[in-house]
C-alpha cells in the first residue's frame, strides 16, 4: 500500500488536486491565504514529481515565507 502512496506522489495530478482542496478548503473558510499556499503545493509538487526535490523545497520555503512574513512598511 505504502509503494501506492509513493507512486501517487510522483505524479503532478496529485499536486493540482491537493491544490484545488486547498483553495475550496480556504474559500469555504474564508482564508485569504488559501490562494497563495495552494499555488505553492501545484509548484513545489510539479518539482517534486519531476524528481528535482531541491527545486521543490526551494519553492515550498520561499513560499510559504511569502505566506506569513509581512511587506516592509506594514506592520
Amino acid at each position: 500500500m505504502w509503494e501506492k502512496v509513493k507512486d501517487r506522489f510522483k505524479e503532478p495530478s496529485t499536486y493540482a488536486g491537493l491544490a484545488g482542496v486547498i483553495t475550496s478548503v480556504g474559500v469555504l473558510g474564508k482564508i485569504n491565504e488559501a490562494p497563495a499556499i495552494a499555488d505553492t503545493v501545484s509548484n513545489a509538487g510539479h518539482a517534486i514529481s519531476q524528481g528535482d526535490y531541491a527545486t521543490a523545497i526551494g519553492v515550498g520555503l520561499f513560499g510559504l515565507l511569502s505566506i506569513f512574513i509581512g511587506e516592509k512598511g506594514k506592520r
